[in-house]
């Protein structure tokens, strides 16, 4: 019933939209496409009895796609690339030195993803280098010492990459605490419902739509974030059923992205550049009751197939 009621909002919302204009045939059956569209991404969510949000936008036509797009869901290890964002502008201002060594004592070496947990004794690592490991291999560890890098107290570290995102017109895209820091979890209704971090769709859309736009903070820093998001290493979302088997010759699809997961939630963000266009992709797909951690995960797969269908749509003739 929920469903169906938001369905027929959606059909509503586009024949009001256009009600005052005549259609062409072309028109009618691109309108007709995305309600269909949307309404697969809706029975998507069906499959792990969850809630999905999605934004996407066409940026060679400006069209949009928006499910949820201003809700707020927790963000999992996506609050990274805000953190990412941060530690860029930071370098840029002359606060930070990227190049610079750090040390990671063994004992502030947490769990989940990554590998530095796993190196012996003491870590001495370029910044740069962590700040890699955070976005490629969503490394916990290298994650905590570059949030590390932005003040001394707690709150502080905090608040530069939420005074950051807020500044880029990002003002419901915050991180809530460090990773695995039970230490410092805040006793809030937010930390309680969101863990490290929250943010929207249409957020997650927008920083990408500036970092591919070369809006934030320069066109080498811009280029610098995008680089490294191409290198990340999770395909089992966005990535995962795009087709690649099917390209012409001379053809391409280049994903960058930044994947993030909690017991019930999954969700990937990223950039994709495909033949007909390149467009933004945020998906979060929330309140699971899949909370599985194989490569069947049900919410999972929906991001991936939300992913396709929305490449599908994109890239139609």
């Amino acid at each position: 019933m929920k469903k169906f009621l938001i369905l027929s909002f959606l059909i509503i919302s586009f024949v009001s939209c256009f009600s005052n204009k005549k259609l062409t045939n072309e028109e009618q059956d691109k309108l007709k496409n995305k309600v269909l569209l949307e309404k697969e991404i809706l029975t998507l969510a069906e499959t792990y009895s969850g809630r999905i949000g999605v934004y996407a936008k066409n940026l060679k036509t400006n069209e949009e796609i928006k499910i949820n797009a201003d809700s707020l869901f927790p963000t999992a290890s996506v609050i990274k690339l805000p953190i990412l964002v941060t530690l860029f502008q930071k370098a840029k201002d002359g606060f930070i030195n990227l190049d610079s060594e750090i040390l990671i004592p063994s004992q502030d070496k947490v769990g989940g993803a990554g590998v530095i947990r796993y190196f012996d004794g003491n870590t001495k690592i370029k910044l740069i280098d962590a700040a890699i490991l955070m976005i490629i291999l969503s490394d916990n560890t290298a994650t905590n010492a570059v949030i590390d890098q932005f003040a001394n107290k707690h709150d502080d570290k905090l608040e530069a990459v939420n005074s950051t995102m807020e500044k880029l017109g990002l003002k419901n895209t915050k991180l809530l605490n460090k990773v695995f820091s039970y230490s410092t979890k805040k006793n809030t209704p937010e930390a309680k419902r969101f863990g490290l971090g929250y943010s929207s769709p249409f957020e997650m859309g927008k920083l990408l739509e500036m970092i591919y736009s070369h809006q934030v903070i320069d066109s080498q820093y811009s280029e610098r974030i995008l680089s490294i998001l191409k290198n990340q290493q999770d395909d089992t979302m966005i990535r995962r059923y795009l087709p690649y088997d099917k390209l012409k010759e001379n053809e391409s699809i280049i994903v960058a992205n930044k994947t993030g997961a909690v017991d019930r939630s999954r969700i990937d963000i990223g950039i994709v550049h495909s033949p007909k266009c390149d467009f933004v992709i945020a998906i979060f797909a929330d309140e699971s009751k899949d909370i599985s951690w194989t490569h069947d995960n049900k919410a999972q797969n929906a991001v991936a197939r939300t992913a396709r269908l929305i490449y599908d749509y994109f890239n139609q003739e």
